[in-house]
């Protein structure tokens, strides 16, 4: 059995994907699997025994005709298409794979033998559905536990416990940050109950925020200075991992970060305003979620909103409190 997966280019994506890459490896245990993916996520499933080869999706279009002709190639028995993309579809309808199944997205989906429809956006939910469409037992409800990462490999020594801060506040998630002032007061106090190391970590995109963030800290902080470790820009994906494996709490907002620290089973608490938990909340079991339940949410971003109620009302005193249980467990 030689089976293809496309996958999506976000790293929350890559995540949702691991219980589906899980069962086909489960129902196919002699099988070969290549998951096709963005170059930069590769390194999380580098040391997967989910995957057999990691084959990157290219960017120019000379690339992609060429990754066309070698899948092709490759005659694979199954491939599944998690993007709903028409240049992820146009690459699966001419694998020439033997079953070729996917998500709706029309016309673009009419190659596709097996189809599926999507929960709003991608989950692990509408990746399960698709799986059942297949035949292909479910062998994991979530995908904790499921990314190979050694602590020890790589990261960054710190003395101590830490905390993780992603605050995510890059241009393009402004609907689902938090002011900065509140997560300065938030590690402040943070710092004075449980004497954790505040780490901000996140994209070049959001250096400008973790930099309030740092400076609100300093300005907050009462009794003495807080040791902010600001890592913005600086980590690869595994040692990013690896980062969090260790650390004793991850605080963010609904974002891939968040999903990699709850895949590695790391304490979480999601701060959480336009998208839906009951979809793509943190899956760990020490994990918790602060929400407003209004009317207007979830809106998947689908509507403009100048006021983003939804997470600037969220107030310090429930995340902490948040915080505590997690921590207090």
């Amino acid at each position: 059995m030689r089976i293809c997966v496309i996958h999506l280019n976000q790293i929350g994506d890559l995540m949702f994907s691991l219980p589906l890459l899980k069962a086909l490896r489960d129902r196919y245990p002699d099988s070969l699997i290549h998951s096709v993916l963005k170059s930069s996520l590769g390194e999380l499933l580098a040391e997967s025994p989910l995957v057999d080869e990691i084959i990157p999706k290219p960017e120019k279009f000379s690339q992609k005709v060429s990754l066309a002709r070698k899948l092709r190639k490759q005659r694979y028995d199954l491939l599944i298409c998690l993007p709903r993309s028409e240049g992820a579809l146009i690459l699966t309808a001419v694998s020439g794979a033997g079953t070729k199944a996917g998500f709706e997205h029309f016309p673009w989906d009419l190659a596709l033998d097996v189809r599926e429809s999507v929960d709003r956006h991608n989950c692990w939910p509408s990746n399960a559905r698709l799986l059942e469409r297949l035949g292909v037992p479910r062998t994991a409800g979530d995908y904790v536990g499921l990314l190979s990462i050694d602590p020890l490999e790589r990261g960054i020594a710190l003395d101590g416990p830490y905390v993780v801060i992603s605050a995510g506040a890059s241009p393009r998630r402004l609907a689902k940050a938090w002011d900065e002032d509140k997560f300065a007061r938030l590690i402040v106090r943070l710092h004075e109950r449980y004497a954790l190391t505040p780490v901000l970590v996140g994209a070049g995109d959001t250096k400008e925020s973790n930099a309030l963030i740092a400076r609100g800290v300093e300005s907050d902080a009462r009794g003495g200075a807080v040791p902010v470790v600001d890592l913005t820009g600086r980590l690869g994906l595994r040692e990013l991992a690896a980062l969090l494996k260790k650390a004793s709490l991850f605080v963010g907002i609904d974002s891939g970060v968040m999903h990699l620290a709850s895949a590695l089973d790391t304490p979480v608490v999601a701060l959480f305003g336009p998208t839906d938990p009951a979809l793509v909340g943190p899956q760990n079991r020490r994990s918790e979620v602060v929400r407003h339940v209004m009317s207007c949410v979830p809106c998947y971003l689908d509507r403009t909103c100048e006021e983003v109620e939804c997470m600037r009302s969220l107030a310090v005193d429930e995340v902490m409190d948040a915080c505590t249980r997690i921590l207090e467990w």
